[in-house]
């Protein structure tokens, strides 16, 4: 066994000198070759890897190896001096140190910034030594006794193995077998599982990139890496070289003739092997990339043949595919949607992308050409030429874009600028319509193209200053007819309709390329959407290649995943395309955004296609019910939040347990459902009941609690009606307890914050609904004010609301504003209305019990005396004798409803009911309680006989109190009850 420093040759000629280890060429060493190349460096099992030095007869490489391969940064030097620089893979360039002249960056789409919170993973090498199971033995259904052996490197191979054999190509590597061996090879030096004092980070994510940089890692604290400046090219900095070597400047001219579209040149190259087809500049811009984003498909072709990557990242960690949504997808064309709360402004407000950019975009040109698929999608739309009702295009982004499509505008990295002659009636342009001539590269930006085929319809009429105008009067006149003789002729500006213009454009599009390269710098509206037309649809075409080609549309997560930029802009048929061809539905926006999922913002957008599209994501959704990372949000905050009301609270019990049902469930509060977002939209009802319906129908839990709302109860914020139907409908709770001082569902339906979404028959229907689907009036409802808390009902929350706005409630009515009696009339007609309400479940609750024995337990906790003697009087004793419990009876004004905060007084007849004030009291006695007092004083004769009524009277008398005349031998017709001096008070009330 060859162990220790040591020589061997081979019959071939071939010569080794240097360390051995258990018969494997392995640590420092060189090796020769007949023919006069060598290889002097690091040697591991026999193969190359680790820094080296490589002679040829006519070039010299120094850099990383791995595996008999160049897997690394290097050099490779010429002998005129030249010097090829950066990361190698076997023996082409795979990424350059300079970077290429525009080259795409999200830095330039500034309105994204907000999306860019990823942050970098740290390099370590301690995971690869890491073996666990998949998931832990108790919830493996495949776990057996012996599995764990796997794991055991003693059991891994036969034992002494390498005696007998040393090919280990085949076999699996050990983790102690693999610690020995870097042992061996790092011996005099730091290891290199040690933690550096700066650590590394992965720059890029592309999995081959990321082996290039642990490779490197792992030999960083080798001499050769600091020595050979290895440092520097990681980081890209080629300044400390000599001048670009011959690989070098065909990798860089390789990408700019992609950008080009010179298909012939790329294709000698890449025949030829001189170039990587997967090369990249110092960003990590590649070939690929650059045909993409130019929508060259006969170049994306040839390249994806030739071997590039088709998922490789750049540093900022774009793929070609998420470069072809950033451009088919521009930020103007998302629908606007309550569901992004936590957006960038700059996302969100398309208006302010049309002042003059600070950071001018490069916003490629789409060359057209001869070698371009088609698409099935495409080939329907050309015979027929249907014209998009939806199709959007606004003179200032068509007057933009006309810059795209020429030759003579330099780029923004150039120095000259050329200025823009427009025709003399430039001046009767808006100025969000005019381009500054000191700026002629804002045309350029992608933010001013709104070229989507999703925008509605309704802002076609509208200039960038949001007033109506036509596409057909700001049409820009020809230079051409720029005559000194024309001086004196005026040009009137006439409205062509949009469908007129779009049916054009349609047209012109069909067309063969030719007809677009007009001399003319001008070419007009008209065929500037023609233009815009056929760009689209080259670059849908382009995106149908990729994913056709094998990109993965999960990898795309810059700026956001690619499912978000089909669904945030409405596109059905991007959806479906992402969808069809694995794009997951669990993904999620940052948490500093929200953590939103595509199918919450699906269940906010406005129109049909938020209907289709999350139809589409229900078939493929995980979790219907996925949370957003809003919990600390407040729905609608109020004025009326932060008043006070003049309701006093005095610790009232609230209604007995005996009259309301107990909550089955604790409801779980946390952030919103996408129920949640489709339940508080305020835009299109019958659009928002079908997105509901269909998450329900894929079972979307109704109870479930956001800032303290239910689906329900914000259905019933909203005034979407028909939502509150088919929450009823389906299931959805309208006793759950909401939280943060909301109530239940009746309470939000007499919520003043509310007032304004429904009319009045509405409101009243609305009670009506949910009282017939279950919603018990008699629930609990806790009121807090600072330190002050009570029990109540949903009528005590309605007064209570009512009575914090205090202009309202408590200015005499002849002062107030006519809007504001009606107002007032409006509030306190729902407020008499939910009254009416409560006193009709609590009759019908206590019709379910014995009469006798609730007039009994009324009569003994209401009668004056009772309250004054603590010992027992006749009706107590009447009580004991028929060995029952009294019935704690619900003490509330029966007229009004409140329980809360007033003075209740009982009858002074039949002591059945309570009021609250004179008012309250003679509008009973006329509604209902005349009828009603004579039945009660018909169960008091039964209850008490004749002699025994004297007795109380007596007692009355002695009291103080004012007592009746005795009965004589007729019963007389029962009166208005009169007021006592002693009354029941849950509150002194002054």
């Amino acid at each position: 066994m060859k162990l220790g420093y040591g020589e061997f040759s081979w019959p071939t000629g071939e010569l080794y000198h240097g360390q051995f280890y258990r018969d494997h060429r392995h640590g420092l060493g060189t090796y020769q070759w007949p023919d006069g190349s060598s290889f002097t460096g690091m040697f591991y099992l026999s193969y190359r890897e680790g820094y080296g030095t490589m002679y040829l007869k006519t070039r010299l490489f120094q850099g990383l190896y791995k595996a008999d391969q160049r897997f690394g940064p290097g050099v490779e030097t010429y002998p005129d001096g030249r010097q090829d620089v950066g990361l190698w893979v076997r023996e082409h360039l795979i990424k350059l140190c300079t970077e290429v002249p525009r080259s795409f960056s999200i830095h330039n789409y500034p309105e994204y910034s907000g999306f860019l919170t990823h942050s970098p993973a740290r390099l370590s090498l301690s995971d690869e030594e890491k073996v666990d199971w998949d998931q832990p033995e108790g919830q493996d259904p495949f776990f057996y006794d012996y599995k764990r052996f796997l794991l055991n490197d003693d059991l891994t191979l036969p034992p002494e193995m390498h005696i007998y054999s040393t090919d280990n190509s085949h076999l699996p590597m050990t983790c102690s077998f693999r610690k020995e061996l870097d042992a061996q090879i790092f011996l005099n030096d730091i290891p290199p599982f040690a933690e550096d004092e700066e650590p590394w980070f992965i720059k890029n994510e592309t999995p081959l990139m990321v082996k290039i940089q642990k490779q490197t890692y792992k030999y960083r604290n080798k001499k050769a890496h600091t020595s050979w400046n290895m440092g520097a090219i990681l980081e890209g900095d080629r300044s400390g070289f000599a001048h670009h070597g011959p690989k070098e400047q065909l990798s860089k001219e390789m990408i700019l003739r992609a950008e080009e579209g010179d298909y012939d040149w790329i294709y000698r190259i890449l025949r030829d092997d001189l170039a990587s087809a997967d090369v990249a500049d110092a960003k990590g811009y590649t070939v690929l990339a650059a045909a993409t984003v130019h929508c060259h498909t006969d170049i994306v072709n040839l390249l994806l043949d030739s071997g590039a990557d088709v998922n490789r990242y750049t540093d900022e960690g774009l793929t070609p595919l998420s470069m072809c949504f950033l451009l088919y997808y521009p930020s103007t064309s998302f629908k606007p949607n309550i569901a992004e709360r936590m957006a960038p402004k700059s996302q969100v407000s398309p208006v302010a992308l049309q002042l003059p950019a600070l950071c001018p975009v490069y916003y490629p040109p789409v060359r057209l050409s001869t070698r371009q698929c088609t698409s099935p999608r495409l080939a329907q739309e050309a015979p027929n030429m249907p014209v998009n009702p939806n199709l959007t295009f606004s003179f200032p982004e068509m007057a933009m874009e006309s810059i795209c499509f020429e030759d003579l505008v330099p780029t923004p990295g150039s120095q000259e600028q050329k200025s823009i002659v427009w025709d003399s009636e430039e001046d009767r342009l808006s100025p969000g319509a005019r381009l500054s001539q000191e700026s002629p590269d804002l045309g350029s930006s992608p933010q001013k193209q709104d070229l989507s085929p999703w925008d509605s319809s309704s802002d076609l009429e509208k200039g960038p200053d949001g007033t109506e105008g036509s596409l057909g009067g700001c049409t820009l006149g020809s230079q051409e007819t720029n005559f000194e003789s024309a001086v004196c002729v005026r040009n009137f500006s006439f409205g062509l309709s949009q469908d007129l213009l779009e049916r054009s454009a349609q047209a012109h599009s069909m067309l063969k390329a030719p007809s677009f390269s007009a001399t003319s710098f001008d070419k007009g509206t008209m065929r500037k959407m023609a233009l815009a037309v056929v760009e689209r649809r080259t670059r849908w075409l382009t995106i149908e290649l990729l994913l056709h080609r094998g990109a993965d549309p999960n990898l795309c997560r810059v700026p956001m995943q690619a499912l978000f930029f089909a669904v945030k802009a409405g596109d059905v048929a991007g959806v479906r395309l992402l969808l069809e061809h694995g794009a997951r539905t669990n993904i999620q926006l940052p948490v500093e955004l929200g953590a939103l999922t595509p199918l919450h913002i699906a269940a906010a957008l406005p129109g049909e296609e938020g209907i289709r599209i999350t139809e589409l994501l229900l078939h493929t959704v995980t979790d219907v019910d996925a949370r957003v990372a809003d919990e600390d949000d407040v729905y609608k905050p109020s004025k009326l939040d932060l008043l006070p009301s003049s309701l006093k609270l005095n610790n009232e019990a609230g209604p007995a347990g005996i009259y309301h049902s107990r909550p089955t469930c604790v409801p779980d509060e946390g952030g919103r459902t996408a129920l949640h977002v489709a339940c508080e939209r305020e835009d299109s009802y019958k659009c928002a009941r079908d997105i509901v319906r269909l998450l329900l129908s894929h079972r979307a839990n109704p109870n479930v609690l956001w800032s303290g709302h239910s689906p329900l109860s914000l259905s019933i914020a909203s005034g979407n009606d028909l939502i509150v139907k088919e929450l009823l409908s389906h299931g959805a709770d309208p006793n759950l307890l909401l939280t943060r001082g909301l109530g239940n569902a009746l309470c939000v339906a007499c919520d003043l914050t509310y007032e304004h979404q429904r009319s009045m028959d509405s409101k009243l229907a609305l009670i009506d609904r949910l009282i017939d689907y279950g919603a018990d009036i008699l629930n609990p409802v806790t009121l807090t004010q600072g330190d002050k808390v009570a029990v109540g009902t949903a009528v005590d929350y309605g007064y209570f609301r009512f009575y914090q706005d205090r202009k309202i409630a408590h200015s005499p009515f002849y002062a107030l504003m006519p809007v504001d009696r009606e107002v007032l009339l409006a509030r306190k007609q729902i407020l008499e209305y939910m009254g009416l309400q409560l006193r009709r479940a609590v009759f019908a609750k206590e019709s379910q019990w014995d009469p006798k024995m609730l007039y009994l337990s009324k009569r003994a906790e209401l009668t004056p005396y009772r309250r004054l003697k603590q010992k027992s009087t006749s009706l107590s004793k009447e009580l004991h004798l028929e060995e029952q419990e009294p019935i704690p009876f619900f003490k509330f004004c029966y007229q009004c409803g409140r329980s809360v905060g007033v003075r209740l007084v009982p009858c002074t007849r039949c002591y059945g009911i309570l009021t609250c004030s004179k008012y309250c009291k003679t509008r009973a006695w006329g509604d209902f309680h005349k009828r009603d007092c004579g039945s009660l004083l018909a169960i008091a004769r039964k209850t008490h006989p004749a002699g025994r009524t004297p007795n109380f009277q007596k007692t009355s008398k002695h009291l103080g109190k004012e007592a009746s005349q005795k009965p004589s031998q007729k019963p007389e017709a029962p009166k208005p009850p009169r007021r006592l001096k002693g009354f029941y008070s849950t509150y002194s009330h002054e």
